[in-house]
């Protein structure tokens, strides 16, 4: 028998633990061996779609003791123009840095004192330095004014009295010309490289450990200007001790440009991919990984709770599938479905689907953060695929044809960015028609917050791995095709102002 205390208890744990802070409890809980990965000295991106564990899983990283790491958010830099965003994350670095080369005692005092101030002094003058730049303008024209001497020499001749002469005479001339020429503020930091370099080389040589830095919720940059910072960091992380990991959405984040040259950072020359995401794809260890969640939170608080005995084997894989695979989405919906835990009747798959749709006007909000400037246009884009799948059709679940949408690269950029704003989920990157026409498909479903009522009519509901009529193994295979054609029409009809950025 569950006590009503306990759990009680758990969901105020888990509550208080939803987002991760420098007072969070709870641990990572590390089945695939992140922290070890990312523990290595090498650069890092960390793909994850919001509250998969990215904060969590850098917290964790942050609390080894073989290297330093500076943490740095860049939420509190995603309202900062940018290259003034660079300066800002630089500033934020070294004052992180001061108090690490502060807490060095060295065996000998006085040895230890000659090369802590003058570094001490070295970052504090950096810090100034760059609280000067920001207020410069990040381009502006300079007029310069040069002056140039000459001598001018004249010559006559005359008559006095009869008797001739010759004469000269010298005078100075000087020439000014002006010049103007532009100033950007990116290149002037570019060209301080060496000095940031030399400067980050000796704080790791003087502590004696690698330095890494952590750029957490990196997608907050604005997507036009992301490859650009990036580039700045890897440069002054190229040949010294510092390593970059970075945080991010992996369809809202653009890493690098093709320009006049090569800019940012390609995955895997400059640095190693690491996913945290648990997707619908294999929907049966992600049920695994839920219920592994839920042992661990158990221990941490020091009850056992049997959550079978409170959740139909049923809604459990609804409650699974509401989130998505997204660990916080999960536990977001466990709270909401609290008031109904331990009250003599388990939860069913009917509660779920309606704390889901009660949940989706917050999940909402947080889409229209995350996508910044695109979330109207991406959000046309998704009442468009529900007006048509969910409305029309009455499925939960629709086919895209892999090779088509290639010819559509605004819809492909849409729906691998609804995918990672967890309003879709992608079952199935490859997967046939029922009619087998040849064609490969990708198999999506819709977010269960999108459904019209906890129990809809005539309503075709699939689940990840659930057999057809005829025992096939994807009931999904006969789910209806996405027509693009007229979905391109649709957005043309918008007219809408911007295009999405599109990502690789």
């Amino acid at each position: 028998m569950n006590n009503t205390d306990d759990i009680v208890k758990v969901l105020r744990y888990i509550e208080e633990n939803m987002r991760v802070t420098d007072q969070t409890s709870i641990e990572y809980l590390d089945a695939q061996g992140n922290i070890d990965r990312l523990s290595i000295r090498q650069n890092h991106i960390i793909f994850g779609r919001r509250g998969s564990g990215k904060s969590l899983l850098l917290k964790s990283l942050g609390q080894r003791s073989e290297f330093s790491c500076i943490s740095v958010n860049m939420e509190d830099f995603k309202d900062i123009s940018f290259p003034n965003s660079i300066i800002q994350v630089q500033k934020s670095i070294l004052r992180q840095l001061l108090p690490i080369v502060k807490k060095v005692h060295g065996k000998y005092a006085l040895a230890y004192w000659m090369k802590a101030l003058p570094l001490k002094r070295k970052l504090t003058k950096q810090i100034k330095t760059l609280d000067e730049k920001l207020i410069d303008p990040d381009e502006y024209d300079k007029s310069f004014k040069e002056t140039k001497a000459g001598k001018v020499f004249g010559k006559g001749k005359g008559k006095v009295g009869g008797s001739g002469f010759e004469s000269g005479s010298e005078a100075s001339e000087e020439i000014e010309t002006s010049k103007q020429i532009k100033i950007d503020k990116l290149d002037i930091l570019k060209n301080k490289l060496t000095d940031i370099k030399e400067l980050f080389s000796e704080v790791a040589a003087f502590i004696g450990k690698d330095i890494y830095l952590i750029l957490d919720d990196f997608y907050f940059i604005r997507k036009d200007e992301q490859p650009y910072f990036l580039d700045f960091f890897h440069r002054v992380s190229k040949n010294t001790p510092l390593y970059l990991k970075v945080a991010t959405i992996k369809h809202r984040s653009k890493l690098y440009v093709q320009d006049s040259s090569y800019i940012g950072v390609e995955i895997p020359h400059d640095a190693q991919p690491l996913n945290l995401d648990y997707s619908l794809q294999d929907f049966d260890a992600l049920v695994t990984f839920m219920k592994k969640l839920l042992k661990h939170i158990n221990e941490k608080v020091g009850v056992e709770i049997d959550y079978s005995k409170l959740i139909t084997d049923n809604a459990f894989r609804f409650l699974c599938l509401a989130s998505g695979g997204v660990p916080r989405d999960f536990f977001s919906l466990l709270i909401s479905l609290g008031p109904s835990l331990g009250g003599g009747k388990s939860i069913s798959k009917p509660n779920v689907i309606e704390k889901a749709i009660e949940s989706v006007a917050n999940k909402m909000e947080h889409f229209k953060k995350d996508a910044a400037n695109e979330d109207v246009l991406l959000e046309h884009y998704l009442w468009i695929i529900k007006g048509d799948i969910i409305d029309n059709k009455k499925w939960n679940a629709f086919l895209l044809s892999n090779s088509e949408v290639q010819n559509h690269p605004q819809i492909n950029q849409a729906i691998k960015e609804l995918v990672d704003l967890r309003f879709l989920h992608l079952v199935n990157p490859n997967i046939s028609a029922s009619n087998s026409d040849g064609t490969r498909y990708s198999a999506y479903m819709l977010d269960i917050g999108l459904f019209p009522n906890a129990n809809p009519r005539g309503f075709h509901q699939v689940e990840p791995g659930q057999k057809d009529e005829h025992h096939r193994v994807d009931k999904i295979r006969s789910a209806p095709k996405l027509d693009l054609g007229s979905f391109s029409q649709r957005i043309c009809e918008l007219k809408a102002p911007l295009e999405l950025e599109l990502t690789d």
